[in-house]
């Protein structure tokens, strides 16, 4: 049986899971060793950090991308030329599966990270 890779890693609910009841069963007469017992606080510590810091970039993921979008719409009007060479006056956006292209006069689609250049449309 194949288990994907989101069940073969230990996420922070799991981890404070495990934590908890290994406290709750540890025998009183050996307790945890402190220097031990601190390690696994700092780990506990720094998944959640990871997991914060995820969520942080996500949220900069998607302002970064509507900046984006929103630039590519001021790009109508405008000559652009692309890594290729080939250029045009952009007349459209296209917003299809979460990447942004500029249409041309053309008809071509021109993925926004290929775009070199940018010019009035003189």
């Amino acid at each position: 049986m194949d288990i994907s890779a989101a069940q073969k890693t230990l996420g922070k609910d799991e981890f404070l899971k495990l934590f908890t009841s290994q406290l709750k069963y540890q025998d009183p007469l050996k307790p945890l060793d402190s220097t031990e017992f601190t390690a696994q606080l700092a780990q506990f510590s720094q998944l959640e950090q990871l997991y914060n810091m995820n969520d942080s970039f996500t949220g900069l993921m998607g302002y970064m991308k509507s900046v984006n979008d929103s630039m590519a719409a001021g790009f109508i009007g405008k000559k652009v030329t692309t890594q290729d060479g080939s250029s045009g006056r952009v007349t459209g956006v296209d917003y299809t599966d979460g990447s942004t292209s500029l249409i041309l006069d053309s008809g071509a689609k021109v993925p926004l990270g290929n775009v070199k250049e940018i010019k009035e449309n003189i």
